[in-house]
This record gives structure tokens, sequence and C-alpha cells, in this order.
């Protein structure tokens, strides 16, 4: 059956389209050298090694006859959730970093290296002053994800409204991914806030939440893809 089929192969469906994403900013930062996308590239790359790696938690739900296995499984690494603090940190410091190159306004800047800044002592102090780095994720993460993305793409917005370049803003990758950012981050925030309440009262929500992921992440990287390509296209014609 093909919704068995994408639970179970749902994370090698969607490490498969980030790779192609990834493989879509290289091929353009190849051709055309943008450096203010370099970034942007490096995160998707980031987040393929990631979730590859991330993958190491399955394998401690056997029980394989080695030390070396043992001394993880029997640790506080037994669960990837130290990996995914990690990205998330870096996560929206690459897109910081990414936004801050776009931005072409003083003031704009600022609020982007501020908003780093005060995610960045945030993080450190939590995380420093309490032992939840291997058990569990940051207080209100996706509210403060969500806030800082829909912050950069409005900056961004607004700048492109009052320049020229909106002239051209469909050969613009980073326009493209601006959209498709906030579009993640709205779409996904309901599935993770409500997530404990729709499971106590559905045993279906599993299923669901897990198909519905998929198919955003499908749409998503795809989305990335064609940021990357279909400027490279315009460009050529």
């Amino acid at each position: 059956m093909l919704e068995d089929f994408l639970i179970d192969y749902q994370g090698i469906i969607t490490i498969f389209f980030e790779i192609i994403a990834a493989l879509s900013g290289s091929y353009y930062f190849r051709k055309v050298k943008d450096n203010q996308l370099r970034i942007f590239v490096h995160y998707l790359w980031l987040t393929v090694i990631v979730e590859i790696v991330g993958n190491y938690s399955y394998l401690m739900l056997y029980d394989f006859d080695n030390e070396w296995f043992n001394a993880i499984k029997n640790s506080v690494f037994r669960r990837n959730t130290w990996l995914y603090n990690i990205y998330s940190y870096l996560a929206i410091g690459f897109i910081s970093i990414f936004y801050y190159n776009l931005m072409t306004n003083i003031k704009s800047k600022i609020t982007v290296l501020s908003t780093m800044g005060v995610f960045s002592v945030f993080s450190i102090l939590y995380f420093t002053l309490t032992d939840a780095f291997f058990i569990t994720a940051l207080p209100y993460h996706f509210f403060i994800s969500v806030s800082i993305i829909c912050l950069y793409v409005l900056l961004y917005f607004l700048q492109l409204i009052n320049s020229d370049k909106i002239l051209d803003y469909y050969k613009l990758p980073s326009f493209y991914i601006s959209i498709t950012l906030l579009l993640w981050y709205l779409c996904v925030i309901p599935l993770f806030i409500f997530d404990g309440y729709f499971k106590s009262i559905s045993s279906d929500f599993g299923r669901f939440r897990t198909l519905l992921l998929l198919f955003i992440n499908i749409c998503t990287y795809s989305s990335f893809a064609f940021a990357f390509l279909y400027p490279l296209y315009k460009s050529r014609r």
C-alpha cells in the first residue's frame, strides 16, 4: 500500500529531496558564483548531513554485541536530540548570515545581527544552565524560529519592493527561497505545537502527521531546487 510505503521510507524520501535541493544549489553557485547564496547552499548540505547522521538513533533500537555500540546506547548520545539542538542553532545562524548578506540597508543589517545575537545568548544560556541539551529542544523553539524567519522575510521583501530588483524578482533565487522558508515554518508549526494534544485524542494522528510532514518536505525541497534552477534557466533566455 502506498501509504505504508511512504511512512516506512519517509526518512529516505526526505533525504533524497534534500540532496536534490543541495545539488541544485551547488550547480547554481558553480554557474553564477553568487556569494550571497553560498551560505544557503551550505545550509542545505548541513541539513543533508544532519539528517543522515541523525538516523544513527534508529540503531539504538537494536541490541548488538559490540562494546562501542553498547557504550553509546548506555550514554546520553543514545538519542539524537543533542544533534538536532546543534543543528537548530546552526540553521538559524546560517539563515541569519544569508539574510544579512542580502540586506543593503544598515538598519536591516543591524536588526538581523541583533536578532541572531539575542537568539544565540538565549540558546547558550539555556543549555548551559540546564541539563536539557541531551533531553529536549529549546523552549518555544518553533515560535522563536518562525518569528525570526518572518522578520527576515519581511525585511527582505520590503527591501525588494523599494529597489529596482523588483522588476526581475522572478530571476532571483532569494525570492523563491524566502517564500519557501516562510511557508515551511508556517505549515509545520501547528504539527509540532499540537502534536501531544492530537496524539492523545487520535491514534491515527501519528500516521497523518508523518504523511503531511513528508508532503510538506517534498514540496519545500523541490521548491528550493526550483529556486536555483528556474532563475538559471531564465538568465539563459
